[in-house]
């Protein structure tokens, strides 16, 4: 800043965060592992999953601003097992007059087996017994 002394430095750098801390501010959006929805499995020893973010998500911002952010999410749609935990399975955007901010990935909180011919047997035998306590 090539200031003539060190006390001008100072004071310039001062007007400058002066003017960072009153016009600007940090929204958070979501924090890592924060729970955001809940699927449907096809195919899946489990029938329906939770879905959450993968990151923290935020961003500096002109103060006001964080009133005309949109929440846009995106999750694949007919979601099949086998699904690992962590498996990415959407994305949460974060718009500003159609300009994305900040992003996070949608991930799987557990994993999910896809059915076989012995848990379907079995699933379908405790059906079948449920339904003969229940006479």
């Amino acid at each position: 800043m090539k200031a003539p002394s060190t006390k001008i430095r100072f004071a310039e750098a001062q007007k400058l965060l002066d003017y960072g801390f009153s016009n600007y501010t940090f929204k958070e959006f979501g924090k890592k592992d924060q729970l955001v929805t809940n699927v449907k499995i096809n195919k899946g020893l489990k029938s329906n999953i939770d879905l959450k973010l993968e990151n923290t998500v935020g961003v500096i911002l002109k103060k006001g601003e964080d009133k005309k952010i949109e929440q846009q999410m995106q999750i694949e749609e007919n979601i099949f097992a086998p699904i690992e935990e962590g498996q990415k399975l959407g994305e949460m955007r974060y718009v500003l007059d159609g300009e994305t901010l900040v992003s996070s990935d949608i991930v799987a909180t557990e994993c999910v087996e896809k059915v076989n011919l012995f848990s379907m047997s079995k699933s379908i035998c405790y059906n079948w017994i449920n339904l003969l306590r229940g006479q």
